[in-house]
């Protein structure tokens, strides 16, 4: 027979079974004062544990939520499904970034032409200059030439002149010679002066070619700089075109969302994946019934992060305790449990404590919860576990093999501490004892009792030190 399990603190289980005794022990007194019962003082173990309600949850669960705000254009997976870890789920349509990518190629095609621009676009005038250049070149040397050519013959007419007249050296003879040398220094200035242009064309033709072809490289570095940030702009809406294709997070059993709120319908059972009953049957009717908006599906318009289904992983599970702040301080990990699930009375699941909260839970009525995970080791085949199942635990929190062992009935708070009432010769005797652990039934304690002699089990609360024992049981 299944074993009766207080969701009571263990404190609060001890003055509870306390007052039972003291309204049993009431009715049994008569005029000579209460009935007592007594037992034997023994040596053994005690387990004691913490009872707390627990309620079932998955290995894990994981909600998928839509990337970007769009259409379910293709449901690709439905309710029961099972998936693996990559597998496309959802396909969902985006005009705002279908726009987005047109605007990326369109700016990605700008940024093209405008390089193929900037190649030529640095503006040469050093063709220009050299040809100047070339016209001084072709002009000025022989008509400097041609001017010192008709100066020489202009010199040889005078002296054949002179000579033949038989003039005097101090004659016009010396003024035409002035003007002569004159005429030279004059040519030779122009040539100069000539030399003096040709260098300086040549100067600006250099720094014609060299301002061109740096305002082309830099026209060149801004376009291929405004190329680049085009293709990062493309990549980026296109990776965001990427994920309008949602895929599994995980492996596990797929449940759609229903009415934005993801698995809180029923979940498929272990025996329903593939090959498995029908879905409407697990969930109880249809899988629509009763629901304020049916799950998810084609064409429905979606936000971004609104959930789209849950992948849950199904292959084992675990139980979430609810473990009073009285009791937490005595939970730790790797500490034994025995989980019982309401709907399945007679089966107890084995387990161990998985992880303590650090924080708590507040409860509406005050005092705080200790939310406990529990690792249940192994899950019988034929046991068909749902999410959400209601059961309850007891936590092993000490395990001792006490020299002294009472029964739980025998203790009293009193004066701040634990005592019994030990019978010695007919009388009983309050003793002061320690509680090292204390189990549903029984408890180790140490102090001034040794196993074999007896205490007073019922009406505790009602005799004291020295108190004759009239009746006793065995």
């Amino acid at each position: 027979m299944r074993r009766p399990v207080s969701r009571l603190p263990h404190r609060a289980r001890f003055i509870w079974l306390l007052g039972v005794v003291a309204m049993s022990a009431g009715a049994c007194t008569g005029d000579d004062g209460p009935v007592l019962d007594t037992a034997t003082v023994t040596q053994g173990e005690v387990v004691q544990t913490v009872a707390a309600a627990a309620e079932l949850e998955p290995a894990s669960r994981v909600t998928v939520s839509a990337p970007v705000a769009g259409e379910v254009a293709q449901l690709l997976v439905g309710d029961g499904d099972v998936v693996e870890s990559g597998d496309p789920l959802v396909r969902l349509t985006s005009d705002s970034i279908d726009l987005q990518v047109a605007q990326a190629e369109a700016a990605v095609e700008a940024a093209d032409a405008l390089a193929a621009a900037a190649a030529g676009a640095g503006m040469d005038f050093s063709p220009v200059v050299g040809a100047f250049r070339s016209q001084l070149d072709a002009v000025f040397p022989p008509l400097l030439e041609a001017l010192r050519g008709q100066l020489d013959l202009i010199d040889a007419a005078a002296e054949e002149l002179a000579a033949a007249a038989d003039l005097p050296a101090e004659t016009d003879q010396g003024a035409v010679e002035d003007a002569l040398a004159d005429a030279r220094e004059r040519i030779d200035e122009a040539e100069q002066g000539y030399l003096d242009a040709r260098g300086s064309l040549s100067s600006a033709q250099a720094q014609a070619r060299d301002q061109a072809a740096s305002a082309s490289a830099s026209q060149q570095a801004a376009a291929a700089a405004q190329r680049e940030q085009a293709e990062l702009a493309l990549e980026a809406a296109q990776a965001r075109g990427d994920e309008l294709v949602v895929v599994a997070p995980a492996a596990g059993v797929v449940e759609l969302a229903r009415g934005g709120d993801p698995g809180q319908s029923n979940v498929p059972d272990l025996d329903a994946l593939p090959g498995g009953a029908d879905l409407d049957a697990l969930l109880g009717g249809s899988a629509t019934e009763g629901q304020a908006s049916g799950p998810l599906a084609e064409g429905v318009a979606v936000g971004t992060g609104q959930p789209l289904l849950t992948v849950f992983d199904l292959s084992g599970f675990t139980a979430r305790v609810a473990v009073d702040e009285i009791d937490v301080v005595e939970v730790a990990v790797d500490q034994p449990v025995v989980v019982l699930v309401d709907a399945f009375p007679d089966l107890e699941l084995a387990g161990r404590v998985a992880h303590v909260a650090l924080a708590p839970e507040r409860q509406p009525a005050g005092g705080s919860i200790y939310p406990v995970t529990v690792a249940l080791l192994r899950v019988p085949d034929d046991v068909h576990l749902r999410v959400g199942l209601t059961a309850s635990a007891e936590i092993e929190v000490r395990r001792v093999d006490g020299d002294t062992v009472v029964p739980t009935s025998a203790l009293l708070r009193r004066g701040g501490d634990e005592v019994v009432h030990v019978v010695r010769d007919g009388i009983a005797r309050e003793v002061a004892v320690e509680v090292i652990a204390i189990g549903d039934e029984t408890a180790a304690v140490e102090g001034d009792v040794s196993a074999g002699e007896r205490v007073v089990t019922t009406g505790v609360e009602l005799i004291e030190d020295g108190h004759t024992v009239e009746a006793d049981s065995s």
